[in-house]
């Protein structure tokens, strides 16, 4: 048995997923070879899930997953499978050219809305190549000025989640959400997505004096590169069930439960990185009406 299901996940911290093509002392990180997009590899994030089933069960990750490999050099079939995380929606601050305070924004592209639309069986409707958003009006964005027309009802609809937001951030990020959207077009967007990245420069300090260096003084270790907190992703998921020995409810069960709650994915979780909310469109038993009911924690 084979099915398609979608998850989301809500940035909580900055995501550091390595990539090629480090520059000297600068760490890339993984983006998409046709949009140049950042994004969150399949493996990392089927990698993280697995690690936190396995801590609460290792009979449930070894059947879910399949069996590690072994020293005789074989391999349990996985029963559950996990797509790439793709960029949906990244945060933004804007100023309002009247004078206004500073607003807190969502920003994304035709393409992403397009790409999402389609996986998720949303209607599409054609964005014009223009801005627009859920607040018209003039902005500067990453230094640049746009004019933000609004959205009309079916761009409404094309931008919609399946499902709905987690409990944890129905009260503190949905209120904002509702109000906060600007659609750029793809080649506007490719542009922000230079300046719009979280970087972070890490400084060795010296200790001691070294020649012309004193006591104290700092020397660039490494820049880090990451997808800021704040990013909406979403990610197609779903199971391919084993006739012989498929997956027991409890075990599905045990799945939903880390789907919908905190993951860390990618490097440098010893500094806080990588932690994301995640919540899925669907949590229903793949094994259909007679299986065993149970209630998910």
């Amino acid at each position: 048995m084979k099915d398609f299901r979608l998850g989301y996940l809500y940035s909580l911290s900055p995501i550091h997923c390595g990539g090629e093509g480090d520059i000297g002392n600068i760490l890339e990180i993984s983006r998409e070879v046709h949009t140049n997009f950042p994004y969150i590899p399949g493996s990392s994030l089927r990698g993280s899930i697995r690690d936190e089933v396995q801590s609460l069960d290792t009979n449930a990750a070894n059947n879910l997953f399949g069996k590690e490999l072994d020293k005789e050099g074989q391999m349990g079939v996985h029963q559950v499978w996990f797509g790439d995380a793709r960029l949906l929606w990244v945060p933004m601050r804007t100023m309002p050219l009247n004078g206004g305070t500073d607003i807190f924004t969502w920003v994304s592209c035709h393409s992403l809305i397009r790409d999402h639309a389609i996986i998720a069986k949303l209607s599409f409707t054609t964005f014009p190549d223009h801005p627009v958003g859920s607040r018209p009006g003039n902005y500067l964005v990453a230094d640049a000025e746009i004019n933000v027309s609004a959205l009309n009802p079916k761009q409404k609809e094309a931008i919609t989640f399946l499902g709905k937001f987690p409990d944890s951030l129905n009260d503190s990020v949905k209120p904002t959400w509702e109000t906060n959207h600007i659609i750029l077009p793809d080649s506007d967007f490719q542009v922000l997505m230079e300046h719009s990245l979280w970087t972070q420069v890490r400084n060795k300090i010296q200790e001691e004096t070294n020649g012309a260096n004193q006591a104290g003084s700092a020397e660039v270790f490494w820049t880090d590169i990451c997808i800021p907190r704040d990013t909406i992703f979403y990610s197609p998921w779903g199971y391919n069930l084993s006739k012989e020995n498929p997956i027991s409810s409890a075990e599905h069960e045990l799945l939903i439960q880390v789907l919908q709650g905190l993951i860390q994915v990618g490097g440098q979780a010893n500094v806080g990185r990588g932690w994301v909310q995640s919540w899925v469109n669907n949590n229903t038993s793949p094994l259909g009406q007679n299986s065993e009911k149970s209630v998910l924690v």
